[in-house]
This record gives C-alpha cells, structure tokens and sequence, in this order.
C-alpha cells in the first residue's frame, strides 16, 4: 500500500510541475556554447602534452551585437585523465572562474558572467576565456564538455536556445570501461576500441536486491543499453539496484510479493495511461548538440534552430536513419520516444 501511495504522489507532482517546462521564445537569440584544445574538436595526444581549452561563445541566429545579462558554462573533464595548470587561465573581462571537484573523478571549470545593471554589449563572437591542463592519461581518450550551460534573459526569468560543441583528447582508440558495482560483487573492467559496444557483464550479486541496469552517470540517470550504445572514450558504468531478490529468487507461497507485484504492474499501468510522456531527440551529424525535447504523446515537436555544417546544406529533418521519412514539424505527431535525423547535401 505504501508503494503505491508513493506513485500517486510522483504522478501528482508530475502533474504540477509539467507546465514549467517553457522553452524560449520564437524571436530570442540563439547561442553555440563552442569548445577547442589546441583550436581543434578532436586532439591526438601523448602523455604529458599541455593543451589550450578555449571557450567561445557564439550568437547563430545572427551577426548581430546583442545585451547580455547573465551566462555560464562548467567545462567537465576527467581528473584522471587530465590536470588543470594552475594560473593558466585567461578570461575576458568580467569572467569569474572557478574549479570544482565533482562526486565522481571528474571536475569543473565554472566560467560565468553576471550584469547587475541593464546588461552589456556583447559581439557576436566572444572568446569568453581559456585554461589549460596536462594530459595525463596513458590510453585511451576523454571528452571535455560542456554542462549546465546557459545565457540568461533579461531578469533571469528564463534562458536562451543554445547548443554546445564538445572536443576529444584521444592518446589511443582503445578504452577503458569501469564497472561500479555500488555494493554488488566485483566487475571487471573492459577494453573497448572507439565506437564499439561494451560487452554486458555477467550480472553482479546484491544480497536483498535486484540489478535494474547500468548507467553512465553517478545519478543514475542515463541508463546504458548495451545492445545499442558505443564508447566513444574511457568510462564508468554505474549499476543501479532495486530492493528486493529476482524474481526466480522468490519463493512459492510467498503470497506479500505476489501482491506487491500485482498492485505493482497495475500502478505502473496506470502511471503509463495517464503521464505517457515521449522524448525526442535530435542527431546532427556534426559536432553540434540538440537539446531533446520531452512532451505528452500525440504532441507536436518545436522546431529546433537549424544546425550548421562546413561545406553542406541543412537539408531539414527525417524521422529515419535513412532519411527517406521528412518530418513535418506543422502536422506530424509524436507516438513514441523517437530521434529525428538531420540530412544534408
């Protein structure tokens, strides 16, 4: 019974929380949070390089000089794999900086800018500032990115449409994969070539609990999948458990479990009939990130800003890796959780 009050309150707080989600408004300007090592997007490495991370942002709706009143960026990068220079920063004016250590191996670089006026003139291109670090990784490759990026509108009511361009340090295309059990027996580690799938591990023990899957943040937020997901650098997988044994763990005449189980799926059920909320992503083919869009199904996705590729044309967006299926964004709807890929020419 207290698990299925649990539920409702979740669908409750869903509910009230649901409308927030407001997405920028049609005519605010759009940005490009831009990342290099070096002035490249990709670096080949060896153990002991300095590199130069640069942190440009740039307006992409336009040329224009706009106002700005607020913006941050958290550069992530491993501290396994990299050591930040001390002193080596180099911000513009009115940049505050700091480093902060993350619950997992990584750090961050905190750029940030804040008005307190009626905001200040910014060229459509600004190098907001760069710091270096040492490479100190023996194999494999790491990626820097940007996280929690914003540029804030007028009286931080709200932020702007932006996407990011992350870079790659690479010393060797083979990478590490980690197993973290959280408590569960060990998992040994893999070796995994740039843009292969890890193997999935036989299934760690917990007693009193049930592996749920593997995720790729400490959160446990990004769930891993196996089947179609590919390292693209050293990682962590974090296991997740649920209370409770296996289900060919549980005894007959055990008749508490069957009801759990019961009440369980018909929660679930209806959770499923009442909140079944859809998540569309976007896949450019570039460096480029698109925020996923997240709405009710039946629902219409909004037209994200166009992305941009040297030496092709954006050619819009198809519902198929194929790009055989156009995507109407004024009459198509959503009916699953779906990626929408981007086709140039």
């Amino acid at each position: 019974m207290k698990k299925l009050l649990c539920l409702v309150l979740i669908m409750m707080m869903i509910t009230v929380c649901a409308p927030a989600m407001v997405l920028a408004e049609d005519d605010s300007p759009e940005f490009l949070f831009a990342l290099t090592v070096d002035g490249q997007t990709e670096k080949q490495a060896v153990t002991g390089d300095i590199i130069t991370v640069m942190f440009t942002l740039k307006r992409t709706d336009s040329s224009d000089a706009y106002t700005m009143y607020a913006m941050q960026n958290e550069i992530h990068y491993d501290s396994e794999f990299f050591e930040l220079v001390e002193g080596s920063e180099l911000i513009a004016s009115g940049i505050r900086t700091t480093d902060i250590a993350m619950r997992d191996t990584y750090r961050e670089f905190y750029m940030n800018y804040v008005d307190n006026g009626d905001g200040t003139e910014w060229a459509s291109n600004v190098v907001v500032g760069s710091f270096q670090l040492k490479v100190i990784g023996k194999e494999g490759a790491s990626v820097i990115s940007n996280r929690d990026y914003l540029v804030s509108n007028k009286g931080g009511t709200g932020s702007y449409e932006a996407v990011c361009q992350d870079v790659l340090v690479k010393i060797t295309d083979e990478c590490t994969v980690r197993f973290v059990s959280n408590g569960g027996t060990e998992v040994e580690s893999q070796k995994v070539k740039i843009g292969k799938k890890v193997k999935e591990p036989e299934t760690p023990k917990k007693e009193g609990f049930t592996l749920e899957g593997w995720y790729s943040d400490i959160d446990l937020t990004e769930k891993w999948n196996f089947a179609k997901d590919t390292v693209q650098c050293n990682m962590t997988l974090y296991a997740k458990w649920v209370e409770g044994n296996p289900p060919e763990e549980i005894k007959e005449g055990t008749g508490t479990h069957i009801i759990y189980g019961i009440v369980g799926l018909l929660a679930l059920a209806m959770f499923a009939f009442l909140f079944c909320w859809k998540t569309v992503s976007f896949k450019t083919f570039t460096d480029m990130k698109i925020p996923s869009q997240r709405m009710f199904i039946n629902g219409k996705v909004k037209r994200p800003m166009n992305p941009a590729k040297t030496g092709a044309v954006f050619d819009g967006w198809y519902a198929d890796e194929k790009l055989t299926e156009k995507w109407d964004f004024d009459n198509d709807r959503v009916r699953k959780s779906m990626t929408l890929y981007a086709k140039w020419k």
